[in-house]
């Protein structure tokens, strides 16, 4: 039993890439159908060039081999298609001459790359196909409001000073209130404060009662030190 070899090429329809190839810069298309998978090449540049290349079904049984699986399918065209998304493109024996043998090629640094030839199309179908993208373009920009480019700003948010306090819900009920008890357990130690406050208003700043009284010596004791005795002295008798 033969095996549909494009329906499992799904994943490289409406597939763009964009090639860097010294100074040119190229742009990849890449769509499927029922007869063929078709890549589209775009140089940049004011001729505004484009090639284009195609693998038919018959091409593609014998690359991969007429007995392959449905399985041995799907897994070459996602590596086809993985390769295509990360840019592992490049554009093969490439001259500006006109009428030059060019080629896409997919996995140009892998063991085996492949390769799509080319053919450049006429003026008339460059423009014909150039407008057919620019439509899929405008299209795909309705749904960014029109924009070629998704907006890449967000609007601004209005800020206010300082701290703000949010404001209760509509609806929302106050909270509950103390319940009795501890109404009266907060007004005791209220009570308590305040009569402390009082003391301490009383005492700080009383002068001392206890006022320092110069010490007398004790009698009999010396005024020079007076913790001795003072000495006593006879009168001296002078004898006639």
């Amino acid at each position: 039993m033969s095996v549909d070899m494009l329906s499992h090429f799904g994943g490289l329809d409406e597939l763009i890439q964009v090639i860097y190839q010294g100074f040119d810069r190229f742009v990849v298309l890449s769509q499927v159908n029922d007869s063929a998978w078709t890549v589209y090449l775009g140089l940049k540049g004011p001729e505004g060039r484009w090639w284009r290349g195609s693998w038919s079904e018959k091409e593609i049984t014998q690359l991969i081999g007429s007995k392959a699986s449905s399985r041995v399918v799907e897994n070459f065209a996602d590596k086809l298609s993985e390769t295509f998304v990360n840019g592992e493109l490049s554009v093969g024996d490439w001259i500006p001459d006109h009428g030059a043998r060019i080629n896409l090629t997919v996995g140009p640094t892998s063991k085996k790359p492949l390769h799509v030839p080319l053919v450049e199309l006429s003026p008339t179908e460059a423009a014909s196909n150039a407008t057919a993208l620019l439509s899929e373009i405008a299209l795909q920009a309705q749904s960014r409001k029109c924009r070629l480019n998704p907006a890449t700003f967000s609007a601004p948010t209005a800020t206010t000073a300082g701290p703000s306090r949010a404001a209760p819900a509509r609806g929302a009920e106050p909270a509950p209130a103390a319940p009795p008890a501890d109404q009266e357990a907060q007004r005791k130690i209220m009570a308590l404060e305040a009569e402390l406050a009082e003391v301490k208003a009383t005492t700080v700043g009383e002068p001392d009662q206890k006022v320092a009284t110069s010490a007398r010596p004790p009698k009999g004791a010396s005024l020079a030190n007076p913790h001795k005795k003072a000495r006593k002295y006879q009168p001296v008798e002078f004898e006639d």
